[in-house]
């Protein structure tokens, strides 16, 4: 559809303030904009005008954006429709986009960001994709979690790979499992594998099958996972584990969409869709020579990166209570509530483990409370020192009572920023400098010297980590004089 001519838009908000200030903002980007405060109002004037398209809020005081799109859909206007809202979960944005929505927008936007998305999606629209019969949720009330619970109803109906990053424990299987629930490939098959959990011949015959006698044991053919999960979605976890021997053949059959089994003469065509994992730094390993840049490009067609736990404590209570709830159930056992100084245990506690961590500690909980409010002598030995800071906010560190190298931990600490810069901002080592306030000489002079990327650790270095050197009576290094 062109904008040569202007394009009438049906604006249907219910708050006065907002409804004014969006009318402006359209009828100023050469929209023309009428602008009514719920779905009664805008029934009435889609009967009465035709619209190219329409903006509308999902919250109404009259019902939801949800209502309006079904009642559309059942009087057969094809109009599209941008849902705005500040309450984008997985369900809500299936359930709009499979009634006929082309995008949603999540609040709070620039009005520059609203613009460009109708006039780059009223242009063209898409058949919505069926609707799935077995919802799941992702849980989180915070604008983190609202934006990619709305990526993953959009990535659902783009048939294509989709590369999902984040650490350990932050609910990528999950989301993989969400997307294919929402696709078009629902009611095919789901299949995963962990790809750092086996050794390379192992995965090889796994992932792309084998014919009778390609080697010693294989007595009958047996189809690898590419096949199993014709028609549906292979999920590969830890994508970056990967030996290079088999980057090649993955690159292979995502470009050809064929395989040969182990042995086999002849390929065969395969109809699957790849969802790739990975807690590592895909970049920074193609930098070290262990991942190949065009099966990364390949892979990383659509990314969804799932934030730590920590970076996202707005949704903490919200997950503890979820895993209470459904501890209890699975324990059964009636239901269970967190102690005021629990949950600020909690809060202060950072979750290596992230979401799958917090979720074991409830099931943990559950299990050993004999009734009544979950108190914090049900944490684990060694927790409320973890987290004796105040809440929200890190635990301040001690010196371990048996001492600790610091020179070591110092020079552990300063690798572990140099790394974690590094992956936050892509692996640019110009912006991870600037983001330490060092110049890019002096990060790549650091770098090297604490023995490049690989030899930096991954996870924060405690004192304890570093036990203190024996010292002999009399001996050791030399410190400053005293004044």
């Amino acid at each position: 559809m062109s904008l040569a001519t202007t394009q009438r838009i049906l604006l249907v908000e219910d708050e006065p303030g907002l409804r004014e200030v969006l009318t402006l903002a359209l009828e100023g980007a050469d929209f023309h904009c009428e602008a009514v405060a719920g779905i009664e109002e805008g029934q009435r004037a889609l009967r009465e005008t035709t619209f190219d398209g329409v903006l509308s809020d999902l919250k109404l005081k009259d019902g939801s954006g949800i209502e309006l799109l079904t009642w559309m859909k059942e009087q057969g206007l094809e109009t599209p429709v941008v849902i705005m809202t500040a309450y984008a979960t997985t369900e809500t944005t299936v359930q709009a986009l499979n009634q006929g929505a082309v995008d949603f927008i999540t609040k709070p936007f620039k009005h520059e960001e609203l613009i460009g998305t109708l006039k780059g999606l009223l242009a063209t629209t898409e058949p919505a994709a069926p609707p799935p019969q077995d919802l799941g949720e992702l849980v989180g009330v915070g604008p983190i979690m609202r934006k990619i619970n709305a990526l993953i109803g959009k990535v659902s109906r783009a048939d294509t790979t989709v590369l999902l990053t984040g650490e350990s424990g932050t609910g990528k299987e999950v989301v993989a499992r969400l997307i294919h629930r929402y696709s078009d490939r629902a009611k095919g098959p789901f299949v995963a594998v962990n790809c750092g959990a086996l050794p390379e011949a192992l995965l090889e015959s796994e992932l792309f099958g084998f014919e009778k006698g390609a080697f010693t044991g294989a007595g009958a053919m047996k189809r690898g996972l590419f096949e199993e999960a014709g028609g549906g979605i292979l999920f590969l976890d830890e994508i970056g584990e990967m030996p290079l021997s088999l980057q090649v053949k993955l690159l292979r059959v995502l470009q050809e969409r064929r395989l040969r089994r182990l042995g086999a003469t002849e390929e065969r065509a395969v109809d699957v869709r790849v969802i790739a994992a990975t807690n590592r730094d895909l970049r920074a390993r193609m930098e070290a020579g262990a991942f190949r840049e065009d099966l990364f490009y390949r892979l990383n067609i659509l990314q969804i990166e799932l934030p730590p736990l920590r970076e996202r404590p707005e949704d903490l209570p919200v997950l503890a209570e979820h895993f209470l709830r459904r501890s209890c159930q699975k324990l059964g056992k009636a239901p269970m509530q967190l102690h005021a100084d629990t949950m600020a245990m909690l809060l202060a506690y950072r979750f290596p483990g992230n979401v799958r961590e917090l979720e074991n500690l409830m099931e943990r909980c559950v299990a050993l409370n004999a009734g009544g409010p979950i108190t914090r002598d049900l944490l684990p030995d060694g927790f409320g020192q973890a987290a004796a800071g105040e809440p929200g906010r890190p635990a301040p560190l001690t010196i371990p009572p048996e001492g600790f190298d610091l020179e070591a931990w110092i020079n552990a600490l300063k690798g572990h920023f140099l790394r974690r810069a590094l992956e936050e901002v892509g692996g640019v080592k110009t912006k991870a400098g600037k983001r330490l306030g060092m110049s890019f000489r002096a990060y790549r002079y650091w770098l090297a010297e604490l023995g490049g990327l690989e030899a930096l650790p991954q996870d924060f270095p405690w004192p304890s980590d570093f036990p203190a050197p024996v010292v002999e009576e009399g001996g050791g290094t030399e410190g400053p004089k005293d004044a």
